[in-house]
């Protein structure tokens, strides 16, 4: 939080010293380049990459091309039209892969253990599977004001945003589901070109407040381990559901939105993820070897992890310019 206020600062002091003298109206060199009002669609394809980086174990990384639509709703706030509001509303989605690695389960003698044997893993080897459902809804709610000159506009801005994600990793619809509550800090700065037309330039740094991580287990069907030289053939099921919370990271977004007519653009995207460990939460799965069953508490966490998503959008604007 204390990175956003102080981006808030410094952008507020820029934009009042270099615009404290504008007067109410854009300046007519600017008409054009302040924030347009009504509505926008926009369509996207995109290449989404996430990785989490696991040292000397096999990295994960759920990897593939998305598509998504998008609506923004901009209105004037006040009489005076520089100041707006503004709504956007994303959705993206439809498949990934997922490369990284699978451990065994396995069974060791254990005194404490009701049927005499506790459960471990085995060593990690590379595993790969795709067509896994992967998609997010990403919401936000921002106010900023428009500071106007007679050759460019600056238009700094802030929220709050809300992002959902689903990922079906096992084949299982909804696996693991992630929600972030965040703060988003940026400006926008727009320029005419040497042609006329407008080249908007847009970065933003994003706070995460709180994320929140579940891994539905419930959902994975159970098995039968054979026996091997040293352990008896075992079955193993019943998973428990595992909760996280995150409670650091951010996001950092950037944007050129280049307008071909009144009511078309084109927008190359990027935006990158950086999210930290959460603490470690527990849950249990139960399993039979020799007909006794016995449930085993198992420590899990959502370990470092990033995302970058690389795209391009083609809008549609309606309504008021």
């Amino acid at each position: 939080m204390a990175k956003s206020l102080v981006l808030a600062s410094v952008i507020a002091l820029i934009s009042s010293a270099a615009y404290a003298q504008a007067p109410a109206a854009p300046a007519a060199g600017a008409a054009g380049l302040t924030t347009r009002m009504g509505h926008e669609l926009n369509l996207s394809v995109q290449h989404y990459d996430y990785t989490e980086p696991l040292g000397e174990q096999i990295d994960v990384k759920i990897h593939g091309p998305k598509f998504g639509g998008e609506y923004t709703g901009t209105f004037a706030l006040g009489q005076r039209g520089r100041w707006f509001g503004q709504f956007n509303v994303r959705a993206t989605g439809v498949t990934a892969s997922y490369d990284g690695s699978c451990r065994p389960w396995q069974i060791v003698p254990s005194t404490t253990s009701p049927n005499g044997y506790r459960l471990t893993l085995g060593s990690a080897s590379p595993c790969s599977e795709s067509g896994d459902a992967d998609w997010y809804v990403d919401g936000r709610a921002l106010a900023g004001k428009d500071f106007s000159g007679a050759r460019r506009a600056i238009a700094p801005f802030a929220g709050v945003g809300v992002r959902h994600l689903s990922n079906g990793t096992t084949g299982n619809f909804n696996y693991r589901t992630q929600e972030y509550l965040y703060v988003p800090v940026g400006m926008t700065i727009r320029a005419r070109t040497t042609s006329g037309r407008v080249l908007g330039v847009t970065i933003e740094y994003d706070h995460l407040l709180r994320g929140w991580n579940t891994t539905r287990g419930s959902l994975l069907r159970g098995g039968t381990v054979p026996a091997t030289s040293t352990a008896p053939a075992f079955s193993i099921g019943d998973f428990t559901d595992t909760s996280f919370k995150q409670h650091k990271g951010w996001a950092l977004r950037a944007n050129a939105s280049y307008q071909l007519n009144r009511s078309w653009s084109l927008e190359p995207y990027y935006v990158r993820w950086r999210v930290s460990d959460s603490p470690v939460s527990e849950g249990s799965v139960a399993y039979t070897v020799n007909n006794i069953t016995a449930r085993q508490t198992l420590g899990y966490y959502e370990p470092l992890n990033f995302t970058n998503e690389f795209g391009v959008k083609i809008g549609w604007h309606f309504a008021k310019r």
